[in-house]
């Protein structure tokens, strides 16, 4: 969420130069400042491959009306009569219908900015009525891969959204799930949240009263000054420029200062930190002073805070490190934080109180100077309730009120986490992720037994990968790949939440499970048994090696610089995407992945064409693409270097003289010496079938016949 000005309602600000003290005081009425247009955009033309295509615009932060086209109203508000002003904080925009505001439009965009399947935030226009229904929404902006080039994806994505319509914020399903969208269910998830939670918040900021926004500020006296000789002790000499602490304050427990000043969303999850009846201040300051100070966190000084206090009726409020939170500074100033009042500190939030910032002076008999700054929470914050023995006078007739939002409790209280939501839908897939998981940890448990057999072990992993292609491919959509790496690298940098990292359930299963293994065994028990695409290209090979295809193996000496060829993807598509050069993600394109597995073969003829090739070399070459091309394999092939077991069984006579397993490895991993090189090794288990077979392995034929001799 961008943050908001501080010029905002609920805060008092003073100034203090270090020769002269706060004097008088001038009020001011000012708007929040709008914030500037960001202007960033840039359009990205990468050819790794011939389907590139051109990257869209960054999209811009502000001036909703102007993507308010005839086509976006239709959808997020249709039979509106007359639009309002962009206006307030969360920004809204009113919609009019008989003379009456009946709803309000808003672009998550620029209220809360979520990102999706990608890392850059989209852009979807959404309409909420008094009631607390959606209206519609419609999706403007977005750089989400499995959905940007795809015409198909797209028309599913405008009817999920559309959908949307008659909703109620307070709870309620809508007739199209989120796997409607083929193929994009996270990214459909996501948009669908942000609407629903940026609806919440522009209501909420609707429901609450209207105040007038004021600003104190305290500035020193022009027609007297007290000079630094006045305490000969305060050593501020260092300090050339005029301003030495400006500083501001506020009480942040009710909702509407709150989420001025620090959002509603970031606002919401530190009021739930807070136990209950528990106060907060929210402190900042612009200056060479630092109101923190440095003895808050040294164990010695009793982690206190001793440049700043709290004072109401005579009584003192002194804080620790424990009562203090980091707040994002916000625009203008330098240091922000939050400092909380426990439930029985006997601080009364409706009485008046004062903020002292205290200056200490250095040398050898040290002078602390006190700057206070009045605090008073506004009278339109606090509900009265009027005596019971007053006699109220009959009301006279009054005028029929403005429509107001009435917010009911479900409505207030916090959306459930996408996350939550995503894992609660994924119960019955990730019980069968489970089984399958624990079925190839048995696998790769009991692998010599299995390899013992060799008619067993062929029909365990034709049926395996079976599976994975079909179920976890095909009908799950899980297809782990580089578009993974790049948005788990690139979220931190994001400021994205944890809930990210989980708004896919089976993904982060399989990532997990991959990772761990990599660490384990190496790199083969996903690229050989997990990645559907590796699945369908073995399947494929299998079928041409049964129709007699001809086999195109390279020389060693080739093999090994072709094998580059994927380190060389993996370094140019993290290099060009992370540093944003390929904002749009084209050079991903390099994966065939979303062609063959997650979209089922539906997409635009270049993209069949490109995959149709890839799966077309393989049959004269088993998992070309897998050694050569793929930068998750790349990824993957580096990470292999930190495997800590070997299980793979090898003999001295291996690569000398025996090449029996050298010859018969699919995809070329074993060295002439004999050595099985674990960064090509996709763990198939072909080569421990010939180690445990006596009728093949010489080593094994010459014992059986000396045993019989």
């Amino acid at each position: 969420m961008l943050a908001p000005s501080h010029r905002q309602t609920g805060q008092l600000t003073a100034q203090v130069t270090p020769t002269r003290y706060p004097f008088t005081t001038h009020f001011s009425q000012e708007l929040a400042r709008e914030p500037a247009p960001s202007g960033l955009v840039r359009s990205v033309c990468i050819a790794l491959i011939t389907l590139a295509f051109a990257s869209p615009a960054i999209a811009e932060q502000g001036k909703l009306s102007e993507r308010l086209t005839p086509e976006v109203m239709a959808v997020v508000y249709p039979g509106a009569e007359r639009l309002g002003m962009e206006e307030g904080s969360p920004p809204a925009i009113a919609v009019f219908k008989g003379g009456r505001i009946v709803g309000y439009l808003f672009s998550t965009l620029d209220i809360i900015a979520a990102p999706g399947y990608s890392t850059t935030p989209f852009d979807v226009i959404g309409g909420v009525d008094l009631s607390g229904r959606i209206t519609g929404a419609k999706v403007v902006f977005h750089q989400e891969s499995m959905i940007v080039h795809d015409k198909v994806r797209q028309r599913q994505l405008d009817e999920f959204l559309a959908a949307e319509a008659g909703r109620p914020l307070r709870g309620g399903t809508t007739s199209l799930p989120p796997d409607f969208v083929d193929g994009a269910t996270i990214s459909a998830r996501a948009m669908r949240a942000a609407v629903l939670t940026t609806a919440r918040l522009v209501l909420r900021a609707r429901a609450a009263r209207a105040t007038q926004t004021t600003e104190v500020r305290l500035k020193p006296d022009t027609t007297g000054t007290v000079s630094a000789a006045t305490i000969p002790t305060l050593d501020l000499e260092s300090f050339s420029i005029k301003l030495y602490i400006e500083f501001m304050t506020a009480l942040v427990t009710p909702p509407t200062i709150g989420g001025n000043l620090l959002g509603l969303l970031k606002f919401e999850d530190y009021k739930r930190q807070l136990p209950g009846g528990a106060h907060a201040i929210y402190v900042a300051s612009n200056g060479p002073y630092d109101f923190l100070g440095t003895k808050y966190f040294r164990e010695s000084e009793g982690y206190r805070f001793d440049r700043l206090r709290v004072i109401q009726d005579g009584k003192t409020f002194r804080f620790v490190q424990n009562d203090y939170s980091y707040a994002t500074p916000i625009e203008g100033q330098q240091v922000t934080g939050l400092f909380a009042l426990p439930p029985n500190s006997g601080f009364d939030p409706v009485k008046p109180w004062r903020l002292d910032i205290l200056i200490n002076s250095a040398g050898s008999s040290p002078v602390t100077v006190a700057f206070g700054l009045d605090y008073k929470v506004p009278d339109t914050y606090i509900l009265q309730v009027p005596d019971p023995r007053a006699v109220v006078p009959r009301p006279q007739e009054q005028p029929p009120p403005e429509p107001q939002v009435e917010l009911e409790g479900e409505l207030l209280a916090p959306p459930i986490a996408t996350w939550v939501e995503a894992w609660s839908d994924a119960r019955v897939n990730i019980a069968i992720l489970a089984a399958l998981l624990s079925l190839l940890t048995i696998i790769f448990i009991f692998q010599a037994a299995l390899a013992r057999v060799r008619l067993a072990h062929r029909l365990v992993r034709t049926g395996f990968l079976a599976v994975v292609l079909v179920w976890l491919g095909w009908t799950a959509g899980v297809q782990l790949s580089i578009v993974n790496v790049v948005n788990y690298l690139r979220a931190p940098f994001s400021h994205v939440e944890i809930g990210y990292y989980l708004a896919e359930p089976l993904m982060v299963i399989v990532a997990g499970y991959t990772l761990i293994s990599v660490v384990l065994i190496g790199r083969g028990v996903f690229c050989g048994w997990l990645c559907p695409f590796g699945a369908l290209q073995e399947l494929l090979a299998q079928i041409s090696r049964a129709l007699r295809v001809p086999q195109w193996h390279p020389p060693v000496a080739v093999e090994k610089r072709l094998w580059m060829g994927k380190y060389i993807a993996a370094a140019a598509v993290l290099a060009l995407v992370m540093t944003q050069v390929d904002a749009a993600g084209t050079t991903l394109e390099i994966e065939p992945f979303k062609t063959a597995i997650t979209t089922r073969f539906t997409r635009a003829w270049p993209y069949m064409l490109y995959a149709g090739a890839v799966l077309a070399v393989g049959l004269f070459s088993e998992r070309a693409y897998c050694r050569f091309l793929c930068p998750l394999g790349g990824v993957l092939a580096v990470l292999d270097r930190l495997h800590l077991l070997n299980l793979l069984k090898r003999r001295p006579e291996c690569g000398s003289p025996c090449h029996l397993c050298e010859r018969g490895c699919p995809v070329r991993a074993i060295e002439p010496t004999g050595k099985i090189v674990t960064a090509e090794c996709l763990q198939c288990l072909d080569c421990q079938v010939e180690y445990y077979d006596e009728t093949r392995c010489p080593p094994l034929v010459r014992a059986v016949k000396l045993h019989h001799v």
